[in-house]
């Protein structure tokens, strides 16, 4: 698990995923030319019901590789 911190609209927030989903975050974010924090901003004005920013980013990567192949 790699451990990364993050401020998002003024609040400190850290978060913690396995490798392959940093990857996955890394790749998207670069090829979109935005950072980790404009990342965490979009999925959270999409994001109805409240949950925790790990699973956000987990499912994010998820429906990025689905919808790659």
């Amino acid at each position: 698990m790699i451990k990364r911190s993050v401020v998002v609209q003024g609040h400190a927030t850290s978060v913690r995923l396995e490798p392959q989903f940093w990857e996955v975050i890394d790749a998207f974010c670069a090829s979109q030319n935005i950072s980790l924090s404009q990342l965490i901003i979009s999925l959270e004005k999409q994001q109805l019901d409240r949950t925790n920013l790990a699973s956000q980013l987990r499912v994010f990567c998820l429906e990025s590789v689905m919808s790659s192949q």
